[in-house]
Order: structure tokens, then C-alpha cells, then sequence
């Protein structure tokens, strides 16, 4: 960036509150019909760009932090009772003996961990990783198997139905309809296992005014359908959310005033259909999905993402003393605190709101989805087109871009979205850290898994044809097996989303009935130049 003398009076700007006139580039027309119309909501920064107008896949910005001097540079005055930030170096962690650990380069594209990652241009082979492979079936990566019905290429080794289509009531394995259709535009989801038995796939309807919520697919062990139920009405825009330590689920809105409710789904349990407002959400916001750092299971830790340009990624962390379960969510004198990231690779947690949300807006605007894994805490930037991995004990973050590095077929060009784990996995799983994807837009959304330790993708699963122009997947969540994956399209190919008949709910089953984050069948990457020779 050459900085011009005016840029002096735009920070003094930014620092005194004024308004940010940016003009950004518009996304290209889409064939999705777009329901989200222009709302007025309160924003503490204002911007021109607004999530809750439209979603479609946007260009990929020209984001570089590095051209900004400091983020200390665009910090407001702390707030009252808000210790400063203070320097970077003062922010960094620091040991006993004030040694700091040695910094990561600044924000990087390549993979989490370079060593051993196949480039793009590898081709997979038929060398086997096991002696006697043939109970192995799956094959991610390997899309040649087309269902023609449905339009989607899926890996080799997956069977897939539809067990529900929007508008449509469900058959039930007794014989019976459900009572109430499935719900439209299904987005972010979560599976628990159920006190009497038997699982439940539960599922955000992004609806506007009022006309959303969250709905309950009860399955038997033998994976069959046997009830359906709404667990919270009444709310707007529930996009995705998260699971929490004790089985419950919490649904995010994603409007300017959006907030965070807790659900329990277990017919079981005291607090089945009495769903509450949690603390999460504070005074509102466009809130997106939640992850929870349960390490230590006394004390869990809970991460709140905010899909706007000007957000604040928050962590909650509840008042002590209480043992953990549903009050948790709801008691008053917990602790919010937000992300805020330092151009050497560090980061902190701040109290100035202010000043973590000039902070997403410079290096990660429009948060999506999250994830927690061991020490890690994973989230993508849809403007970005990146996944950030916070290195939680050391204070340190790493980033990649999520479209570039796929391996076999298929391709993650888009937005992504949602970030899953396979949190059950049977006991056949391997190691590996797989990290599953949602795409927002283009022409063959898809399901993709990402290996974080190399940085490797894979699809999992793609569609194509005219109907799929512009949709996206949403509602990825597991049975607690880990064998069957589900995952809906949120339009699905009807004429305008949000309407009613918008929104169809796959099961995708590993034939070999092994976890998704298991073995596969034969399959090793060479270079191309090794596969010719």
C-alpha cells in the first residue's frame, strides 16, 4: 500500500468514530434468487457491506493486514473499567521468566504444516494402504460415482438418499406422516445421542421475520425416521450454531439484533421444549456458529462467531463455581472478551469491543463457522477465503486459503462456510485431524473434508446441473457412529429461496460401515511426473 497524507486524517477519522464510506466491489449476478431484503440494523461500526441483504459468493478481496502499520494504530480509547491493550510484545504470552515464544510468519497461504502436503497437481494411484483392503470402500476424493437423480457426484464408497424434502412431511418407520412438513431453508445442524435410544439430527430454519427456528429429526439406530418435531419458533434468521458439552444445542440469528438460544432435544430431559435466550449473544448481533473449549470439563469455554465485516469474535467464559449443564448458558456473572489478531502472528483476548472489531475487519471480516480441536480453535472468512487456526495456548495464529490444494476430483472454489468435526468417531478412526466443510455459491456446491495437518482437501461430495447455480450446503453433522453423514442443499432448486418448498436433507453412508474420518480404500498420491514414469 503507499500511504497518501490523507490516510492520517482517515485513521484520526476511524479513531473519533466517523463513518467508513467504502464502496466494494459488487458480486456478479447469481441465478439463486435472493429472499433477504434490505433490513436497517444497528451496527457499532457502520459499513456499506450488510450480511443480512444477500449471501451470494462475492470476489476474492485483496485483504492484506500487513499493509497497515500497527492494529494498535486504529485502537479507540479502552472503555471504562477495560485494562489497555498495550503493546504488541505485551500482549504476546510470556512465560514465568518472560521468554516469549518465537513468532510465526505474519498471515501465510500455505498449509498449517508444509512438511509431507501432495500438491494440487497429484494424481491418486491404486497402491494400497493395507494388505487386504477389500472391507474398505471409501474413497474420498474419488467422484466418478454419478447419482444421476439427484445431480451430485459422490466419493466411491457412498451410498445416499434423501430423507427429506422441504414442504414435504416426512414417511415415519411406523407407517405414519409427521405432523409438520420439514422445514425450509434447513442451515446449521448438530446430531445427539438420545437417553432411550436411538439419535437426534437437529436443524436451523434461516427464515426471516420470526418465521425461523429449530427442528428435531428423531432416527432409530437402524437409521430410520421415527418422529419430527419443532423445539424452538418464533425467531429470525437462525443460521448455525454449535453443540455443547452436556447435549444441548445453541441456534445463533443472524440479524443485526440477532441473539443465541439454547435447545434440548432429549424428550428425556427436564428442559426438552423449553428452549431459553443465553448470554451468548449479549445485545445482539449477526451471529453465526459457537464452538466450546471443554479441556478442562469444569470449566468450558465457549467461542461465538459473528458473520459481519465489522464483528467481534467473542469468548464466553462463565462464572465459576457452578457445575456445568443448561444454567451455564444463562447465569449471569460470566466473562465476554473478543478476538483481537497482531500483525507478528500473536493474538489476545480484549474487553475494547471497539477495537476487536477493527481488528476482524482488517484481517478476517464475515466469520462463518468454528471449531474446536485439542488446543486448536479453527475458523473461516468468507471474504477471505481462508481458515484460521488460533493456537490456543500459545497465543499464535496461523491461516490457509481454503481454495487452492484440493486432491483428486472436485474442486472448493467458493465461500466456506460451516466447519464440522466428526466428534464420535468408532474406534476404526484413524488420527488424523479431518475437518469437514460447507460451501456457500458457485456452480457445484459441495461437502469437502481438509486434513489439517498437511493442509490436503478432499471432496466428499459435489453437485452440478442449473438447479444447484448459487445454492449452498448447509446442516453437515454425523450420526454418533460416525458412518453416516448428513448434509442439506438449502434451496434444493426451488424458485426462489425461502419459499416454503426450498431445502432438501441427505443421509450419505460409508458402505464399509467405518467412521468418515477412517481408512479409505487404496488410495496414494504420487507426482504426476512419478505417475508417468
Amino acid at each position: 500500500m503507499i500511504f497518501h497524507p490523507s490516510a492520517c486524517s482517515f485513521l484520526l477519522l476511524l479513531l473519533h468514530g466517523g463513518h467508513l464510506d467504502a464502496t466494494r466491489a459488487q458480486p456478479a449476478d447469481s441465478k439463486r434468487h435472493l429472499r433477504h431484503e434490505h433490513e436497517d440494523v444497528e451496527s457499532p461500526v457502520p459499513t456499506s457491506y450488510s450480511p443480512t441483504t444477500e449471501r451470494p459468493s462475492l470476489p476474492i478481496p485483496s485483504y492484506s493486514p500487513t499493509q497497515s502499520s500497527k492494529v494498535a494504530d486504529l485502537i479507540a480509547p479502552s472503555p471504562p473499567n477495560c485494562a489497555p491493550i498495550g503493546s504488541r510484545t505485551s500482549a504476546s504470552p510470556t512465560g514465568a521468566d518472560d521468554r516469549r515464544y518465537d513468532p510465526p510468519s505474519i498471515v501465510t497461504d500455505a498449509p498449517m504444516t508444509p512438511s509431507n502436503r501432495p500438491s494440487s497437481s497429484e494424481v491418486p494411484t491404486d497402491a494400497p494402504f493395507r494388505e487386504d483392503p477389500t472391507d474398505v470402500t471409501f474413497r474420498r476424493g474419488d467422484l466418478r460415482k454419478d447419482i444421476t437423480r439427484l445431480g451430485i457426484k459422490v466419493s466411491k464408497g457412498i451410498t445416499v438418499r434423501v430423507i427429506a424434502n422441504a414442504g414435504r412431511f416426512f414417511n415415519l418407520a411406523s407407517g405414519d406422516k409427521s405432523s409438520l412438513p420439514f422445514h425450509s431453508s434447513p442451515d446449521g445442524a448438530a446430531v445427539f445421542p438420545l437417553t432411550n435410544g436411538g439419535y437426534v439430527y437437529v436443524s436451523n430454519s434461516e427464515v426471516q421475520d420470526k418465521r425461523g427456528g429449530v427442528y428435531g429429526v428423531y432416527i432409530d439406530d437402524d437409521g430410520n425416521v421415527v418422529d419430527y418435531k419443532q423445539l424452538l419458533s418464533g425467531t429470525t434468521r437462525n443460521c448455525s450454531g454449535g453443540a455443547t458439552p452436556w447435549h444441548t444445542y445453541v441456534s445463533c440469528e443472524e440479524y443485526g439484533s440477532g441473539q443465541c438460544y439454547q435447545v434440548d432435544p432429549d424428550p428425556a430431559s427436564e428442559h426438552h421444549l423449553l428452549p431459553e435466550k443465553t448470554v451468548l449473544g449479549g445485545k445482539g448481533g449477526n451471529y453465526e456458529a459457537v464452538a466450546c473449549d471443554n479441556r478442562d470439563p469444569s470449566k468450558p469455554i465457549f467461542f461465538l462467531t459473528e458473520d459481519a465485516e465489522f464483528g467481534a469474535l467473542r469468548r464466553f467464559t462463565p462464572k465459576p463455581g457452578n457445575l456445568p449443564g443448561w444454567n451455564t448458558l444463562h447465569a449471569p456473572g460470566g466473562n465476554t472478551d473478543y478476538l483481537l489478531f497482531f500483525a507478528d502472528g500473536y493474538f489476545t483476548w480484549t474487553c475494547d469491543e471497539t477495537a476487536a472489531r477493527k481488528s476482524q475487519s482488517l484481517y478476517y471480516p464475515n466469520v462463518e463457522g468454528i471449531a474446536f480441536w485439542e488446543n486448536n480453535l479453527y475458523f473461516v472468512s468468507k471474504r477471505t477465503f481462508k481458515m484460521y487456526k488460533l493456537d490456543l495456548d500459545k497465543m499464535t495464529y496461523t491461516s490457509s486459503l481454503t481454495n487452492n490444494g484440493m486432491v483428486g476430483d472436485g474442486e472448493f472454489k467458493h465461500q466456506p462456510d460451516q466447519i464440522v468435526r466428526n466428534h464420535r468417531s468408532s474406534e476404526n478412526s484413524s488420527s488424523t485431524p479431518w475437518l469437514y466443510f460447507t460451501e456457500d455459491g458457485g456452480r457445484t456446491p459441495g461437502v469437502y473434508a481438509i486434513d489439517t495437518e498437511t493442509g490436503t482437501k478432499y471432496s466428499i461430495f459435489e453437485a452440478y446441473g442449473e438447479k444447484y447455480f448459487g445454492d449452498e450446503t448447509t446442516g453437515l453433522a454425523f450420526s454418533p457412529d460416525g458412518s453416516k453423514m448428513y448434509a442439506c442443499f438449502q434451496d434444493c432448486g426451488c424458485d426462489k429461496s425461502g419459499d416454503l418448498d426450498c431445502g432438501c436433507l441427505l443421509e450419505l453412508t460409508r458402505d464399509d460401515g467405518m467412521s468418515f474420518d477412517g481408512e479409505t480404500m487404496a488410495l496414494k498420491f504420487h507426482t504426476l511426473k512419478d505417475a508417468v514414469e
